[in-house]
């Protein structure tokens, strides 16, 4: 079977995260349910692999190329909307801009690029708002015996 560490990756892509200083003070989560409120939270969850079959080589016996894909959802927790979507905003442009700079997430895979996402803003129980933005991650990986 096919060999693809999973959790190195998404572990890997959890550290470049906080590893840099533009999202300091920034919470990174890897697979957890957002539980909690404060400023600014981003949580890492793989959602997907799928083995193209018009991207297979004749070796495809020994190894597989795969699309993996990541949603990860930036939160803000706030009093004023507005501020809130705002907070939202520039925490995404923060993520994507750190992404887009680590497209082989320190040679884990192949290559990576963005797909968008969905967006979401709630009222919460306290009367504050919570704002969410995904971005999808897509990356490139070879699975192989070895």
């Amino acid at each position: 079977m096919a060999r693809v560490n999973y959790f190195d990756i998404e572990t890997t892509l959890e550290d470049i995260l906080k590893d840099d200083p533009t999202l300091a003070g920034t919470t990174i989560l890897v697979e957890e349910e957002l539980t909690f409120q404060q400023d600014d939270i981003v949580i890492i969850y793989l959602d997907r692999r799928v083995a193209p079959a018009n991207e297979q080589s004749l070796s495809a016996g020994k190894r597989t190329r795969m699309d993996l894909s990541f949603s990860i959802w930036c939160f803000h927790y706030g009093l004023e909307l507005r501020d809130v979507m705002k907070a939202r905003d520039d925490l995404l442009g923060k993520i994507e801009i750190v992404l887009m700079n680590n497209r082989t997430l320190r040679d884990k895979v192949e290559t990576s690029w963005l797909e968008g996402g969905e967006f979401q803003t709630l009222k919460t129980e306290d009367q504050a708002f919570m704002s969410g933005a995904e971005i999808v991650l897509t990356t490139k990986v070879i699975a192989t015996t070895d």
